[in-house]
């Protein structure tokens, strides 16, 4: 039975090396293929940077010299793009542009030879940036309205969300020679002075974006035109008129005390009701002042006294024109604590003259204090 099992594998084996040896090579090589692969070197370090409406691919070719061109693949190689490479001695860099429209892409990358050898395959993923995502895009908010005055222009901002990738607010003003110039806001940075800012005059001001850190272009939100910033009054030539009481001793070589002290421009200093005087006078307080022009007032700024201290409460601004007749422009509240604090007039309040009078205060105290006044129009 061995024998014949034997026998019969001898036959076989006879019969397989006839076949091979009647076939032509062409149909040999279907069993054997044409001997080793050849590949070609790949790109290296490929980085695929965003744009917008386009995204731009980069690559190192390093490794060899046969190398002259590449291919790039998208859409699952629906679509594709033929790069010619010219090879040097040295490394050389692949860096090409491709237009799409917005979307996330994956892209397949070979390097190839004059024999259309081909490199192992490199895979990337880029994104190309448009009107959807610029549509998300907004502009930083002003905190309150911005400021204008002799010493330039004082802006402030709100925070704005990070995650489409915010990196400046450029404001766009009127210089005092007259020309536009731009300044660049950092982001996280929270207001900004221009000093050679014409006063009078408006300005614009938009977000700049980098949705992603290989982003090769810059978006930017739509630009809020014409923002008219608050005037503030210029206080040098105003003068105090009348008061119902001061600290006549002038505390601390005159830097406290005085009625002239609300309007110096300087938040250190403040007038001080008299507390040296025996009775010490009642609520109410009053101070007023000439600006020696007429303003159409919209809006002020209190600041209480800065080193301690309960401030007044409920007070009204009154308004003049010649400091006899006076009309009120409005009744408010300051808040117990140290800070500047901003009101506005219901409507603008026309005059010369201007009078802080003082109903009552926090501490139940005849006395009370204010550092300064601040006038906008």
């Amino acid at each position: 039975m061995k024998q014949r099992l034997y026998k019969n594998l001898v036959i076989a084996s006879f019969l397989f090396g006839g076949i091979l040896a009647c076939t032509p090579m062409d149909d040999y090589k279907k069993f054997i293929g044409d001997g080793e692969i050849s590949y070609t070197g790949r790109v290296d370090s490929v980085k695929i940077y965003s744009g917008e409406e386009r995204v731009m691919v980069e690559g190192l070719l390093i490794s060899d010299p046969k190398v002259c061109g590449c291919l790039i693949f998208w859409n699952n190689k629906r679509d594709s793009l033929d790069v010619p490479v010219e090879r040097t001695e040295k490394v050389d860099t692949l860096r090409q542009i491709i237009n799409l429209p917005e979307n996330l892409y994956n892209f397949e990358l070979y390097t190839y030879d004059q024999f259309n050898n081909r490199s192992v395959p490199v895979y990337k993923t880029g994104h190309s940036y448009g009107k959807n995502f610029i549509s998300r895009l907004t502009n930083r908010p002003l905190d309150g309205t911005p400021i204008s005055s002799e010493e330039g222009l004082s802006v402030k901002f709100l925070p704005v969300d990070k995650t489409l990738g915010p990196i400046y607010t450029v404001i766009s003003y009127t210089n005092n020679q007259d020309k536009v110039d731009t300044v660049h806001i950092a982001i996280d940075q929270e207001s900004s002075s221009i000093k050679d800012y014409k006063l009078g005059s408006k300005f614009s001001h938009y977000t700049l974006y980098i949705p992603d850190t290989l982003c090769i272009d810059t978006f930017k939100s739509v630009m809020q035109k014409d923002v008219v910033p608050m005037t503030k009054i210029s206080k040098k030539n105003w003068e105090i008129t009348d008061f119902d009481t001061q600290e006549e001793t002038g505390e601390q070589g005159g830097k406290y005390g005085w009625a002239k002290q609300i309007i110096d421009d300087d938040i250190t200093t403040y007038w001080h009701a008299c507390h040296t005087c025996n009775p010490r006078p009642p609520f109410p307080h009053w101070i007023s002042f000439d600006m020696k022009e007429t303003n159409e007032v919209t809006s002020f700024e209190l600041t209480p006294r800065q080193d301690g201290g309960d401030p007044f409460k409920d007070f009204q601004i009154l308004g003049s024109m010649d400091g006899t007749y006076w009309t009120s422009c409005g009744e408010f509240t300051l808040k117990n604590n140290r800070s500047t604090q901003r009101f506005s007039f219901t409507k603008p309040c026309t005059m010369r003259y201007v009078q802080i009078y003082m109903k009552n205060d926090y501490s139940g105290q005849p006395y009370t204090y204010l550092a300064e006044i601040t006038l906008f129009k």
